[in-house]
């Protein structure tokens, strides 16, 4: 298949996908749902079509489905273009060289080379120069790379900003972090049993809970435990919250200044006490996750929050298989809280997972905390960081004393010209 017949098929897809969800009773109804939900006004025609290809790229219906995945078991046109958008993916890419009709690029979440082809005409695209970043999704159709869409272009002298838009990607969506990266994963499935051997001489146990105010502390101390394999009393690293209710938070949502302290952790920053809990799943590695005790506690008794909280745990990627599995053979009325939550009839794990969790099937996810621990883009932002701290300590005043020595003020001496 040639690339343009290739572009041509991806593009007519989308097009039957559009005009799918705006016919389908289900999937239109459940837009109108996500619209209201998430409080979006739409007010042109441009707004719309962002919004709708966000939705079907990226959004999962209100039973906990995938847009795209209800499209692709109800029809069956075009499917190896269908499973490409599933698999498609934003990251940050570094051009290298400019062709004709591509860029050769690296993608900096995963850290290999690749030739990617907008789907629009190069002339479109002149304001990308060579070393400049480009913040875009990407999919793979007979082993070519395809640029779906393109959201920013980053200059080649801001790397801080790169590297962080970078780092949030991959958090968000941690397969980025080894595409086409085969010895990455081999590396990730490594790290992933020395973690799950050295949770357990830690803790003795699946999970620990404590609160967000206490949690940053307990990740520093399971890591120097990790370290060293010294192991010390913790107890002053538990707490309980006073009452178990679910608000919502989101720990990538901020700013480029407070972004190093939240994807490494960073939940005391949070005004709000709430339980988080550090759970070891033996396939995908360290999860950070929080209010695992007011899940669980939403199967025993009516608290502040119980059907968002559940629905939070079965809809979000960020929560594996194995927390729900835990709550399922846990808990009696699991089926009957589930279902109240998501609307739906559920009666059997399997087919639950199947729908909330399809993303986790027959796939190498990782979780966000072992992608972080082995990746070199996050040591890089943090010798950035480093780098940007001294920096400001070092700032001399204009009206401070020249630190030559010549007694004069820094604006009249050595900052004269500045």
């Amino acid at each position: 298949m040639s690339v343009v017949d290739s572009l041509n098929i991806i593009g007519k897809t989308i097009e039957n996908i559009l005009d799918f969800v705006a016919n389908d009773k289900v999937l239109s109804e459940d837009f109108q749902q996500y619209l209201e939900i998430n409080g979006i006004e739409i007010e042109s025609e441009k707004e719309f079509n962002n919004v709708i290809i966000q939705y079907v790229l990226d959004m999962k219906m209100q039973n906990g489905l995938r847009v795209l995945e209800y499209y692709r078991r109800n029809n069956k046109t075009y499917d190896e273009v269908i499973d490409a958008l599933l698999n498609s993916f934003c990251s940050v890419f570094k051009v290298n060289k400019i062709l004709s009709n591509a860029f050769d690029v690296t993608c900096l979440t995963s850290n290999v080379n690749l030739t990617i082809i907008p789907m629009v005409k190069m002339e479109h695209l002149k304001q990308i120069g060579k070393f400049d970043y480009i913040q875009a999704r990407i999919l793979e159709l007979n082993r070519v790379q395809y640029i779906l869409e393109i959201y920013d272009v980053i200059s080649e002298f801001d790397v801080y900003k790169a590297t962080t838009t970078a780092i949030k990607y991959m958090l968000q969506n941690p397969r980025t972090a080894y595409f086409k990266n085969d010895e990455k994963k081999v590396l990730l499935e490594k790290s992933v049993a020395e973690f799950n051997q050295k949770f357990d001489e830690c803790f003795s146990a699946q999970f620990v809970v404590t609160t967000n105010k206490k949690v940053d502390n307990l990740i520093e101390f399971f890591n120097n435990y990790r370290l060293s394999g010294k192991k010390e009393d913790y107890s002053s690293l538990i707490e309980d919250v006073e009452q178990l209710r679910y608000i919502k938070i989101d720990e990538f949502n901020c700013d480029d200044d407070t972004f190093l302290q939240n994807a490494t952790g960073g939940f005391a920053s949070h005004k709000e006490i709430y339980d988080v809990a550090l759970w070891m799943d033996k396939k995908r590695g360290l999860y950070i996750v929080p209010f695992l005790k007011t899940f669980f506690k939403c199967f025993e008794e009516n608290i502040e929050g119980k059907f968002d909280c559940v629905k939070e745990f079965l809809t979000s990627d960020k929560i594996p298989p194995s927390v729900i599995k835990y709550a399922c053979e846990k808990y009696e009325k699991f089926f009957d809280v589930v279902n109240e939550a998501l609307g739906t009839k559920f009666d059997n794990l399997e087919e639950l997972l199947f729908n909330t969790k399809a993303s986790y099937i027959d796939s190498g996810v990782f979780s966000p905390v072992t992608v972080l621990f082995n990746s070199e883009l996050f040591s890089a932002m943090l010798g950035i960081e480093e780098k940007k701290e001294d920096k400001k300590e070092n700032q001399v005043g204009r009206n401070d004393l020249c630190p030559c020595g010549s007694g004069l003020k820094y604006k009249k001496c050595c900052g004269k010209n500045i």
